[in-house]
Order: structure tokens, then C-alpha cells, then sequence
């Protein structure tokens, strides 16, 4: 098999399960899609320029959420950040033994990890936003946050105290950088930094921060 018609295997195998709850898998763009009334939630399957057929083919995969009304992602995780599989950067899918082995740990990482993430948005957004302002999308892998999706789903208070726990959970240099380009922009002036210009320009929680003048206490 080719290692497109690899991936193609694994990537429908994994699918199938989720078709009954509502999920689309898109075999061209390889990934599959779920959409409730406030967001998008996607599976990206990922392989590698560089397989080589029967020996070596790449595969690993990402999970997001997506606003319906911003379309920004304001969360995601990937396989590897989970250590899956065990002690490996991703799976390798090149004789049917291991395809199949990488369908069963992928499915078990979707339905341990994201899935749970994703039936508290649909059906207890409220108490999730709550759950996210204290230990965030994924306490096991630090403090995860959108302070945006927070500000949006929650409420303006929740939103600074999740700032607040935000710049806390920085490196120290960075909360440095946080803290030189939050002053100099709330005074309106230009950012401090190439880290303050770089963080208006894209969308983020720092940015989230300014634009909302979100109070965040150093």
C-alpha cells in the first residue's frame, strides 16, 4: 500500500465510531468535523513528506475547537503533547499490525482526552467556563486558557481572575514581557517589544487582555 492509501485506512477506521454522533470525516483534507450552536470541534490527521511505503509512514494527530463567530482556535492539543503514543513523537503506520495498533491508542486518546473536553461545552458550557477559568482546557498540561472564550461564555470578572492566574503561570521572563508591554500599551503608548507587537498582531490572550483593558495586578 501506498502511504496515502495508508493514512486513508487509518484515518476512516478511526472516523467510523464517531459518524454516529455526528461527526464528518473529509477523506481529501483528512480530518473530521463536529459543530454544535457556538463551536466547531476538529480532528486534524497528520502524516509526513517524507514516508516511505511498507517502511516508514508517519501519523499523529490534533484535536481543536473552533468559535463559530470568530472562527478563532481557542483551544488545541496534539497527540504528542499527550505522549502518545508512549515515548514516541507519532505512530508508525507502515504494516497493518501497527496501523491497527495506532487506530485503537487514537480512538482511546479521542475518547479520554477530547471528547470529555467536548460534551462540557455542548451540554454544561456554564460550569465548564467556570472549570476552565480555575485549571483550564487541560490541567494535566498546565493552565491551558482563552481569556477570550472566557470573556465571551462567562463573564468579565471570571475573565480577570483568569488573566490574573494567566501571567501567574508565565516563565518569569515572559511575565517580564508581559508586564513591560501591558504598561506601556495601556498608557497608550507603542509596545514595548517585539513581544507585545508580535502579540497584537495575532490573536491571543494578551491581546484579549489590551483590547478589553482587562485589570491584571503584578
Amino acid at each position: 500500500m501506498k502511504p496515502n492509501e495508508m493514512l486513508d485506512h487509518v484515518c476512516s477506521s478511526i472516523s467510523v465510531p464517531y459518524r454516529n454522533y455526528d461527526w464528518r470525516y473529509s477523506k481529501t483534507s483528512h480530518w473530521m468535523t463536529k459543530k454544535d450552536k457556538n463551536f466547531m470541534y476538529k480532528v486534524f490527521f497528520y502524516t509526513s513528506l517524507n514516508n516511505i511505503s511498507d517502511k516508514n509512514v508517519v501519523f499523529y494527530g490534533e484535536f481543536a475547537i473552533i468559535s463559530l463567530k470568530t472562527k478563532n482556535k481557542i483551544f488545541n492539543i496534539n497527540s504528542r503533547q499527550c505522549n502518545m503514543p508512549n515515548g514516541k513523537l507519532h505512530w508508525n503506520i507502515a504494516n497493518k499490525e501497527d496501523s491497527h495498533q495506532a487506530v485503537i491508542e487514537f480512538t482511546d486518546w479521542l475518547d479520554r482526552v477530547c471528547m470529555p473536553i467536548i460534551e462540557k461545552c455542548t451540554n454544561d458550557l456554564d460550569n465548564f467556563v467556570d472549570e476552565v477559568t480555575t485549571s483550564g482546557f487541560y490541567p494535566p498540561k498546565g493552565y491551558i486558557v482563552d481569556i477570550a472564550f472566557i470573556l465571551c461564555y462567562g463573564s468579565r470578572e471570571l475573565a480577570e481572575k483568569a488573566s490574573n492566574k494567566y501571567y501567574r503561570s508565565l516563565e518569569e521572563k515572559i511575565q517580564k514581557e508581559f508586564r513591560d508591554n501591558y504598561n506601556s500599551l495601556n498608557l497608550g503608548n507603542e509596545a514595548a517589544s517585539s513581544y507585545g507587537k508580535n502579540m497584537m498582531r495575532n490573536y491571543s490572550n494578551f491581546r484579549t487582555i489590551i483590547e478589553n483593558k482587562i485589570k491584571v495586578d503584578f
